[in-house]
């Protein structure tokens, strides 16, 4: 570590590009472990928060023993506001989260749910009473990541359509889109 502060003494603008980068991995590993500890990942959570404060106090340290260095501060800002952006983009890819999405719609739900079954969704359909009268309720469980698909799916047909999704704790049993298992 005495080298990588000796190199950032002896060249601003490199300085600045070390904390910045230092920053952006500390924030994004700090994302990632609030992803783990919401799963109840304990260890994953712990070394992960080890490497983060670790990083997160040598490269706070060394911006405030020269805090009259704006160019480190700024560093050190845009860093953090980048590492939010990477950590939520790194999360999303590697998430395997479930979620439940929810479709209401009214005179479409035929062709949606057809198209769902084609690209291979499993779905579970409701009756569902509104306002204006009978809707069908469709219900696709799916990997988070997948959302986006099945959302532009159901807007292509129905842009009325009223979509939900909420988080998935645990599933058992039943058709899952990539997963093959029946209840």
């Amino acid at each position: 570590m005495d080298i990588i502060f000796r190199v950032m003494d002896s060249n601003l603008y490199l300085g600045a590009l070390i904390i910045f980068l230092c920053r952006v991995i500390d924030v994004t590993i700090g994302t990632f472990r609030v992803q783990m500890i919401v799963r109840r990942k304990k260890l994953v959570s712990a070394l992960l928060g080890f490497f983060e404060v670790m990083i997160f106090i040598l490269i706070v340290s060394k911006v405030i023993q020269d805090i009259g260095n704006w160019l480190n501060v700024v560093a050190y800002c845009g860093g953090f506001a980048i590492g939010n952006v990477v950590g939520i983009y790194i999360s999303d890819k590697l998430s395997k989260e479930l979620i439940s999405v929810g479709i209401i719609s009214k005179n479409k739900w035929q062709e949606i749910e057809q198209k769902l079954w084609d690209e291979g969704f499993g779905i579970t359909r409701n009756i569902g009473y509104g306002k204006d009268g009978e809707v069908q309720v469709l219900r696709v469980i799916c990997e988070r990541s997948y959302f986006t698909k099945v959302k532009e799916i159901s807007m292509e047909y129905d842009p009325k359509a009223f979509i939900t999704s909420y988080l998935l704790d645990e599933k058992y049993g039943g058709q899952m889109y990539g997963v093959k298992s029946k209840i």
